[in-house]
């Protein structure tokens, strides 16, 4: 595979980190084939068709964060042991074949082995594996490639929720669930298979195209202290003695609980507001379409500010838009509501991947991204669970968004004090 990628580099005018960059963006792409909001077109036509209740379809969910939750670190590990091309590549395919599987799923065990498969996936194999690869080729331009990383997953998250509700109308579900499995393939599986390369030194190059010359003796960039280079990468087990790693274990673990915990409930609350299904699905697609630009432009945030100063801003802004929908009664109200919801969704996912990228170096990135992706699968199961039993309890959201709104608060201030790891001698703290 090397001989193309060799082919390419001498041809292209620009640094092939950017290749891998848009080939593993494609996995990324194609993990949102199995993402809540397409589950939410298929809801209504699988009640039709098979009687299945509403609380089997989305249970469905649930086992996929489930088995995510047990594999997540032996994703992580494989992809340090065998490299995220090979990964990337089984897991496109395992998505391809899941979601085209589900047109001749019709009990719901054979739904549910076919989705938590296509969602184990979306959950750790596909943002893991493309993110790891893109921090292996930036380190200055690290920010950037990330955040073209998951531009990607946002347009993935728009193109298969209007594609398979067109499909739907138009054809039929069994259609939809094929013709979704098979734009997954087309999309994902060559470019993984063929484009994507594990390290920039594979191909006798370095991260961000420097010249030797620009890299000093004790590993830095001569661009500046703290763009750190293999010699400096941390071990799986140096990592998790450090405060750092477990402050961002817990902060992704309060942001995804608060974030997913809201997304599940907020068509229900918009509905009790009085507002249309679609006002609602018009406010999802803002939402969508906020998170692509978002992506690109946190990415460029993250070369200029700290990462950690830029994760409290994202705690912020998701405590200020759940609070804020206590007061949505309207259509504008909406709008405003998923631009804030749009710009928390890119935000967390670029920067939790370039924090750890930039904490822990490259060498045991994926292990250490497999352990800590339990932290947010667990705030992900949480989240949802905790606002059905105080509505449930309570009768209204008002409890919920308060609730969540403190925990994005305390979470804003508390990710302040997640500063790099330092070696300070046999063992290792965070200053």
């Amino acid at each position: 595979m090397l001989s193309l990628a060799h082919k390419l580099q001498r041809i292209l005018p620009f640094y092939y980190g950017w290749v891998v960059v848009g080939a593993a963006g494609t996995a990324v792409f194609a993990r949102m084939a199995p993402n809540i909001t397409t589950l939410t077109i298929f809801i209504l036509p699988l009640s039709a068709q098979f009687g299945w209740s509403r609380t089997l379809i989305s249970g469905s969910v649930s086992a996929g964060a489930l088995a995510a939750l047990v594999l997540s670190p032996a994703v992580g590990w494989c992809i340090d042991r065998f490299g995220a091309r090979p990964v990337l590549v089984v897991s496109v395919l395992v998505l391809g074949m899941a979601m085209t599987s589900m047109a001749w799923a019709t009990v719901p065990l054979t739904f549910y082995i076919a989705f938590a498969s296509a969602r184990v996936v979306f959950h750790t194999s596909a943002p893991i594996g493309a993110s790891t690869v893109s921090a292996r080729w930036f380190i200055k331009k690290r920010g950037r490639a990330i955040g073209i990383v998951f531009l990607w997953g946002a347009i993935g998250g728009l193109v298969f929720t209007m594609l398979s509700a067109q499909m739907i109308e138009h054809f039929s579900m069994k259609t939809a669930w094929i013709v979704i499995g098979l734009v997954v393939f087309g999309v994902s599986v060559a470019p993984s298979l063929l484009l994507v390369v594990e390290r920039p030194e594979d191909m006798g190059l370095l991260p961000d195209n420097e010249e030797p010359s620009d890299v000093v003796e004790d590993g830095e960039s001569s661009a500046g202290v703290g763009e750190n280079r293999e010699n400096d990468s941390w071990t799986f087990a140096e990592a998790i003695k450090t405060k750092a790693f477990w402050m961002l274990f817990f902060a992704g673990m309060a942001m995804f609980c608060v974030n997913t915990g809201t997304n599940v409930h907020i068509g229900a609350y918009y509905l009790d507001q009085g507002l249309t299904l679609t006002v609602a699905a018009v406010a999802i697609s803002i939402g969508w379409f906020v998170s692509a630009c978002g992506s690109v432009v946190w990415g460029w945030v993250l070369e200029r500010i700290e990462p950690r100063r830029a994760y409290s801003i994202v705690f912020m802004i998701l405590c200020v838009s759940t609070v804020y929908l206590l007061t949505v009664d309207s259509t504008a109200g909406a709008l405003v509501s998923a631009i804030l919801i749009g710009s928390v969704s890119s935000g967390s996912n670029v920067i939790i991947a370039i924090m750890y990228a930039n904490y822990f170096g490259r060498n045991s990135l994926g292990r250490i991204r497999g352990v800590s992706e339990t932290g947010v699968l667990l705030g992900q199961a949480t989240g949802p669970l905790l606002a059905g039993i105080l509505f449930d309890s309570r009768g209204s959201y008002s409890v919920v968004f308060l609730l969540f709104g403190g925990i994005a608060l305390a979470g804003s201030l508390i990710v302040l004090r997640a500063r790099p790891p330092v070696r300070t001698g046999p063992l290792f703290t965070a200053l």
